[in-house]
């Protein structure tokens, strides 16, 4: 009597390569790319610690001479007081918004969310480590969803710094900021960074150059914020105030009156539109290796 024939299973080796699942492609791209910037995010959060304090410090002088303060600006065009945000400037909401939210603010969390946006795909390319990066066993769509991922959080590690910085240096000075506002006001100006990165991420995995990337978004950046100031004294360029992202995230002063939902939701589709085509252009270059 014949031994019964055992089928043959596939032979498996202890080196067989596992690629992980989705979700956990992107935890560990996010983990990564934190990890190499947090030293610029320690940076950042120190200066706008320090920023913060130093403007808090200025408010009990403005707060004494509120009723000189007001008749002085009062004196300006209307125009200029609105384009610097100075026609509630003796507040508290009018001050923090005109020596922090209308300009400072804007500007770190910008450079936080650029620099991570063109450091996402290009700084990749630019360093040679994209050929190691992409030969492992990761889809493109999760290198960029993680790299998104980790720009978003490196800008609510800055916003985390302000707020402690706002709410536990306020009351000392005796400046009183509805916190419902001030949270408003963090969330659309963050959502600005977010969008000028995600720009910035585009750009990168159009063109796999760090430098096209950053100074694309920050230039589109500082146009938009010089259409949104200086509308109020140009006639010619009011039209196009509404069309600047520094008006969705701004123009209805959220530390005065809080949320804008048509701001947030516009910033927050054209982030999604921006990160979208980021992951079509990835998918279709042919990336630079060593």
């Amino acid at each position: 009597m014949s031994a019964a024939v055992q089928p043959v299973m596939p032979a498996t080796t202890e080196h067989e390569l596992v690629t992980p699942r989705a979700g956990r492609q992107v935890l560990v791209v996010c983990g990564r790319a934190l990890a190499e910037r947090w030293h610029s995010l320690l940076g950042w959060g120190a200066a706008i610690a320090l920023l913060s304090v130093l403007q808090l410090s200025v408010y009990p002088s403005v707060a004494r001479s509120q009723k000189s303060m007001q008749d002085f600006l009062a004196q300006y065009p209307e125009g200029l007081r609105q384009a610097f945000g100075l026609e509630d400037y003796a507040t508290a909401a009018g001050y923090v918004h005109a020596e922090l939210y209308s300009l400072m603010v804007p500007i770190v969390l910008i450079s936080v969310a650029v620099g991570a946006g063109a450091a996402a795909t290009a700084g990749e390319e630019e360093h040679g480590t994209a050929d190691l990066l992409f030969s492992l066993p990761v889809a493109r769509g999760a290198v960029l969803a993680g790299k998104a991922a980790a720009m978003v959080l490196g800008v609510l590690a800055v916003d985390v710094v302000l707020l402690l910085s706002l709410v536990l240096g306020s009351p000392p000075v005796d400046l009183h900021l509805d916190t419902g506002h001030l949270l408003a006001a963090t969330v659309q100006v963050s959502l600005l960074g977010v969008m000028f990165g995600a720009l910035a991420l585009a750009v990168g995995a159009l063109t796999g150059r760090r430098g096209a990337a950053t100074g694309a978004a920050i230039g589109l950046a500082l146009l938009a914020f010089l259409v949104e100031t200086l509308g109020p004294l140009a006639d010619w360029l009011q039209p196009w105030q509404r069309w600047s992202p520094f008006h969705w995230a701004l123009s209805n002063r959220p530390l005065g009156h809080g949320f804008d939902t048509g701001g947030v939701l516009a910033l927050a589709a054209l982030t999604l539109v921006l990160l979208a085509a980021a992951t079509l252009l990835l998918h279709r270059r042919d990336l630079r290796t060593t």
